[in-house]
Parts: C-alpha cells; structure tokens; sequence
C-alpha cells in the first residue's frame, strides 16, 4: 500500500486518503501518490502554460485578483505569464484557490505490472472514486472535466468559493512567501523541499471563512440534517405525512436555520413541501422543473430555429410559464412538459443540455426541495448553475442551506418571521396570489403535525460534504485521461 507521508497533507485528509489506498490495495489495485501539497508559485506555473492562456489572459486574471484583494497572489501569477507554453490543459485553478495549495488534495495513478493505467475510465479509478465518495472526500473521477487520479478533502472546486480572496491572500504569503517553485511529489520528501526554504512549514494557519453566505457557515455545515427526534408517520396520510417525512430528513438543520433567524422552522417547512410537492430527494437526481421560457431567453434566442423544433411555450407576457412542450426527435409529436413526472423534466432538460451546454440547461431549471432557480446561483454563492446543480445533486443539505441564503438575500426573512405568505409568494416564486394561500394552509398543519409521536434518532452530521457523480451522469463528454492537475 502507498505511504502518503511526506506529502505535506492536512493530517485528516491524510488518514482518509490513506484508508482509500489500503481499500484498493486489498481490492487488488496498486495506486501510488504522485502529489500532494502544491506551492501557489508552483500552481501559477502550471496556469500559466496551457497555450489556450495568453500572457493577456494572464494579465486580466491577475489585474481581477488585486481587486478581489489577492495583491501577493497576483504577483506570483504574473511572473509566470511569459512562462513557455504547451498544448495540454493542466489546472483552471488560480494560485491559492487549489486545494493542492492547503494540502488538502492529492493525485494518485494505479498501476499495473509497474505500468501506469492511463486509461482515466480504468475500472480501477471508479473503484478509487467510489471508495473515496464513501468515506467523504470528493473525487475528480466525477469532475465534468475528468481527473481520475485527483482526490480532495472540500466539495467545494476552489477554496476561492469558500474564503475571500483577501484571506487566501493572507494565508499563502504567510505559508508560501518565503518558499521556491515546489510540489511535494513522488520521491520528494519535507526534508528535500525545506533544503529550498529559509524556513520550515509550520501548520497551516486556521482558515476562518469570510462568506456571507450560510452555506459556507462552519457551523450550519457541521450541524447534523436530520433532527434529534423524527416523527412517527404511521397513520399519518397527504401532505401531514409527507411533511413530516421531509421534517425527518433535515429538520436538524432547519431547526438551526430557525434559531438563527428567529423564524419558526414549520413556516420553512412548509414552503418546501409547497415547492416540492413532496416529492423525496433522491442523491444524484434531485427535483428539477426545467423551464423551456427561461431556456429560450438563455440560448433559443440565438438560435430560434433549433429552438422552436424542440420547444414551445405560450409567449405572452406574463404567461410564458405556460403551454411547455418539447420533442427529441423534430419529426416527432410534442409532448406536454410538467405532468408531475421527473423522467418528463429530466428528459427535456437532457434536450436542452444537448442542444445549448450543461450551464444553459442548468440556469433554465429550478433545483431540489425549495425549487430555486439556476440563474440565482451568484445569490447563493456559486460561480455558475451548474456548480448549484451539482450541490443540490449531492445532499439536502445544500438545498437547506440555499434556501436560507435565498431568503436572505431577497429579504424574505421577515416575511417568513410574520408569516406575509402572499408577499413571500410573490417574490419568491412570482405568484403570491397563488402560492401564498398554498403555504398558509402548509403553515397551518403545524398544530396536527406537533402532535405527532416523535422517536429518538440519530444520524450522521456531515452528510453533505460528499460529491455525487451528477454531471457525470447526464453523459456529458469529458478527458478521460488521468493526467490533468486541477
């Protein structure tokens, strides 16, 4: 089995990473590490050669990192923008935001008969993959660009989507400033890499979160989904039963969510039953609606023809959310769109996905329990829709946490808190008029639901903090070859 010693990794990730090795070793699969902690001078190197970046490119991306408050890390990139070039991608990380950089994240290739496996869909790498999901880490085996060898502690693709920029500045300089180019890699050990240092690597400083948002909260993030006590549904029927079950399943966190607030946690409860229709989450496949109006303002409004050969929708203002139809096939008949079938939104929104790109697909459909759109991923906290997508595919607690930070970000908070159902029917989900009666009479189940037998429960506190193979499932195509470094 691979010693990963000597890699300068985070001691947790370490352990994790190490009862990943020994797993595939007793599977039968020799895997070696081949880089663990990664300096950001080394990473800006890496940015900087793929020959799609021009010293240009390098200058804007730089120029964006001083503003952002990332002054020292800026500079480190831009002395690598004359670097020599070469064909192959290697990482779309900028210095600092790679999880190399925190030593949280590894490669390691499996080899057989001494000969690397080059093969990134090696059954191999999916086992490696699997196994490393299990025990909570997330995988590049399932990035929607492939990179079978790359394992990491976050969920998250950059610490960048964590931290500010201004404290990721901070930590590098301390860590890095005084340190050359290195990568601690295979043969590589702390002795060698301090021989190129004035000083040696002391612990990482504590990374304090410096977000806005609650799904960055530490807190929230560690607080256990379900709650403490479930409720018995035996005898319960219709939407009691079914808000219960969803109480169930993350009622923990929406307590927490509710303490915070100073909002009762049944009000929350119920515009998620509302939203779902009950419906239960399934990991890797969460609730979508996609949405062929919103799809035709992202991409069929460029391309009308393609458009209207897949899609209809009633296009009067204020009624364009009606009338959805789409076909696969252009010579074949319309089918009607949102007949409360997830195989009819999933099939529409893989069309989509065909035709116009995973992110324009994503930003056209509403995600998981509290049905929130895709183009409000930045009011969430994610770069993109697709990255919203892939967290509301991987756990529920994501769809809590969004939701929270959904209310916020649209002041909802007091509507929720007073209860205005018809105020926060409207901006929530344009209609108060008619979602607003809807969430009341959720709302008001409260008194029957209370009075429900609870049972003693527990469960796990970070079941979130796992990545599931989303993207990977909606075929999209990616480089198989294990080789990249993200």
């Amino acid at each position: 089995m691979a010693n990963v010693d000597g890699y300068g990794l985070d001691a947790g990730f370490a352990k994790n990473l190490s009862d990943v090795l020994a797993a595939c070793s007793a599977k039968g699969y020799s895997f070696k590490i081949s880089q663990g902690l990664r300096s950001p001078q080394k990473q800006a190197e890496y940015y900087c050669k793929w020959a799609k970046r021009s010293p240009a490119d390098i200058d804007k991306a730089a120029d964006k990192m001083v503003k952002d408050g990332a002054p020292w890390l800026a500079s480190v990139l831009k002395s690598y923008r004359d670097t020599p070039r070469q064909a192959a991608w290697l990482t779309s990380a900028l210095p600092g935001g790679g999880w190399h950089q925190w030593g949280e994240a590894a490669d390691c290739y499996c080899y057989k008969a001494g000969k690397m496996v080059t093969d990134g869909s090696d059954p191999c790498y999916k086992f490696y993959a699997d196994t490393a999901i299990s025990m909570g880490l997330t995988a590049g085996y399932y990035f929607s660009k492939q990179d079978s060898g790359h394992l990491q502690l976050s969920p998250k693709d950059s610490a960048a989507s964590i931290y500010t920029w201004e404290h990721i500045d901070e930590v590098m300089q301390e860590r890095f400033g005084d340190k050359d180019m290195v990568a601690l890699s295979e043969g590589v050990t702390d002795d060698d890499l301090l021989k190129t240092s004035k000083s040696a690597f002391g612990p990482l400083i504590a990374a304090v979160a410096k977000s806005k948002y609650f799904k960055d909260d530490p807190t929230l993030i560690a607080t256990q989904l379900t709650p403490s006590f479930a409720y018995v549904t035996t005898g319960a029927s219709g939407s009691l039963r079914s808000m219960a079950e969803i109480y169930n399943r993350v009622g923990g966190l929406l307590e927490a969510f509710g303490t915070n607030e100073s909002i009762d946690p049944v009000a929350a409860l119920a515009v998620w039953y509302v939203e779902s229709s009950g419906r239960r989450f399934t990991q890797g496949s969460p609730i979508l609606r996609f949405e062929n109006h919103i799809f035709f303002d992202n991409w069929g409004m460029k391309h009308p023809k393609e458009f209207s050969e897949h899609f209809k929708f009633r296009d009067i203002p204020k009624q364009r959310h009606k009338d959805h139809e789409y076909r696969v096939n252009t010579t074949g008949p319309f089918k009607k769109s949102h007949v409360d079938s997830q195989i009819v939104e999933y099939e529409a929104f893989g069309l989509a996905k065909e035709l116009g790109g995973v992110e324009a697909a994503c930003l056209s459909s509403s995600w998981g329990g509290p049905q929130i759109m895709g183009f409000n991923h930045e009011t969430l906290g994610y770069p993109s829709a697709t990255e919203l997508a892939n967290a509301f595919s991987a756990d529920e607690r994501w769809h809590v946490l969004g939701f929270a930070d959904f209310c916020r970000e649209n002041n909802l908070i007091d509507d929720i808190q007073t209860m205005n159902w018809t105020n926060f029917g409207k901006i929530y989900n344009g209609d108060g008029a008619v979602y607003g009666p809807k969430i009341k009479a959720a709302y008001d189940l409260k008194s029957k639901l209370i009075k429900l037998p609870r049972v003693l429960v527990s469960g796990p506190t970070t079941s979130g903090l796992s990545t599931s193979p989303f993207l990977s499932d909606l075929n999209i195509k990616v480089d198989t070859s294990p080789g990249a470094i993200d």
